[in-house]
């Protein structure tokens, strides 16, 4: 391999046909008069476009198909053959190393004529970069030559996580692998499981699922006004004007002694508001809240108790309507944030699954936003990552992107701060099943591709196939 230019961030080398490349692994480009060495990643591979290159494959075209036998007396036809197979690998310069210290800016290029161009494996470069001492390791997966690769907790501690990709092409399991590792290491977390896909994670010590109606259920005592507001106007879409009147009808049941109920608030309504238009608005949703399972008059269970008995909480969303589980998603946001502001409540990892189905105009904008002030570190996993919105892409620290091919999506992830979108682009396009490139301060801004471990529990969420081995069977 030779260096051939440079343009821009890249470095474009020569691969001469004895030689092998892939795309998103690592080169180290030494300079053999000194120390000093480029650390690139190959992002695209394409053949050269020489002068003649064209004219020589149309006419070695013409000859197959004539009676002429061509006699290469000086074997041009050998140095055609070599250059029509040389590759053109781009390569994004990702650092520096100088003194053998890594540094993630470069000051100087090396000897095109005198340097060494050789392969360095992912977790040699990870391991140049990494700085600083970390105790809670996570083996995530192996790289192109069989590796290990490990990231840190610590680095997904105070930060906001994106899991994306195609359906199928491991979003769920690299999700698992995380939360099983996090509870091992004593970290809290919260999942939102939309289709029971974590349920094999109760093999885990200290994990334990909620199934909303049956062993979740919480009060309007519990909630408390600004709970219950918030779920009126963020979910059910109460006006402002008939919100301050719903604040007042609180305060008139809790003085009149009504009870904190919603027969209790219904009365309030009904006796209090003199306007027509109000009163059926507050009613209609007072009686959608009513109706959801997990609402109830009386006893409540409560946040804080949870994650006093348990190190990973599993709520169980399969079953519920979309306003079910978006009014439950925002009990849990709503109390969770009063908790933690209150030092109720040590900090936590929620992992929103199928984050798209539920992810709107809702609490999530302030808890994205104040986040690293109240400890709520949010890992989003989704197939549709334009449907989180801006104020997420903008914030994100850590992103594991599995194969993508619509370009639409493409080009959203390639927005994300702090990542050049000619990596996203050409190599999230060509990830096999099961294979992620990871990007943010967890691989400490080194795009990685890795192959993800298997998990050490039942994976759950496999898809059903009418002709996978069911009741449906053919016999002759």
């Amino acid at each position: 391999m030779k260096i051939y230019r440079k343009d821009g961030d890249s470095l474009e080398i020569l691969v001469f046909p004895h030689e092998t490349i892939r795309k998103g692994e690592y080169l180290l480009v030494s300079d053999v008069g000194r120390d000093y060495s480029l650390v690139v990643q190959v992002i695209d591979i394409k053949y050269i476009d020489s002068p003649g290159i064209l004219d020589e494959l149309v006419r070695e075209g013409l000859l197959d198909k004539s009676n002429f036998v061509e006699t290469d007396l000086i074997e041009v036809g050998r140095a055609s053959r070599f250059l029509k197979d040389t590759k053109l690998a781009t390569a994004i310069i990702r650092g520096s190393i100088k003194d053998g210290v890594f540094s993630s800016v470069y000051s100087d290029l090396p000897s095109r004529a005198y340097s060494k161009i050789e392969r360095v494996s992912t977790s040699e470069v990870l391991r140049l970069v990494d700085g600083g001492e970390f105790k809670y390791k996570i083996g995530l997966g192996i790289d192109f030559d069989g590796n290990p690769v490990s990231i840190y907790a610590e680095k997904l501690d105070g930060s906001l996580t994106l899991i994306t990709g195609m359906k199928g092409s491991g979003k769920s399991h690299l999700a698992k692998l995380l939360a099983v590792n996090l509870v091992s290491h004593g970290a809290p977390i919260l999942i939102f499981d939309l289709n029971g896909e974590y349920l094999g994670l109760v093999e885990a010590s200290g994990v334990e699922v909620f199934d909303p109606g049956k062993n979740l259920y919480f009060s309007l005592e519990y909630l408390g006004r600004d709970t219950v507001l918030n779920l009126m106007v963020n979910v059910l879409g109460l006006p402002g004007v008939s919100a301050n009147i719903f604040n007042e009808v609180w305060d008139v049941a809790v003085r009149r002694g009504y009870g904190l109920s919603f027969d209790g608030l219904i009365n309030v309504v009904n006796n209090y508001v003199r306007n027509l238009m109000i009163r059926d608005a507050l009613i209609s949703r007072l009686l959608i809240l009513k109706s959801c399972r997990f609402l109830r008059d009386g006893s409540s269970v409560g946040l804080e108790d949870l994650f006093r008995d348990y190190r990973g909480v599993i709520i169980n969303l399969r079953g519920l309507s979309s306003v079910e589980r978006r009014i439950l998603v925002e009990i849990f946001l709503s109390k969770l944030v009063d908790l933690l502001e209150r030092n109720l409540l040590d900090p936590l990892f929620i992992f929103a699954e199928e984050a798209h189905l539920y992810v709107r105009d809702t609490y999530w904008e302030d808890v994205i936003t104040r986040m690293r002030h109240f400890g709520l570190f949010v890992v989003f996993i989704t197939n549709q990552p334009d449907s989180l919105g801006h104020e997420v892409f903008r914030q994100l620290d850590n992103i594991f992107i599995f194969r993508f091919q619509n370009d639409h999506d493409l080009e959203m992830l390639s927005r994300i701060a702090n990542v050049d979108s000619a990596t996203v682009k050409s190599i999230a396009k060509d990830l096999v099943r099961g294979r992620v490139l990871v990007l943010g301060e967890v691989v400490n801004n080194i795009p990685s591709i890795i192959d993800v471990h298997r998990l050490p529990y039942a994976a759950m969420g496999v898809t059903k196939r009418v002709f996978g081995g069911g009741r449906l069977a053919f016999t002759k």
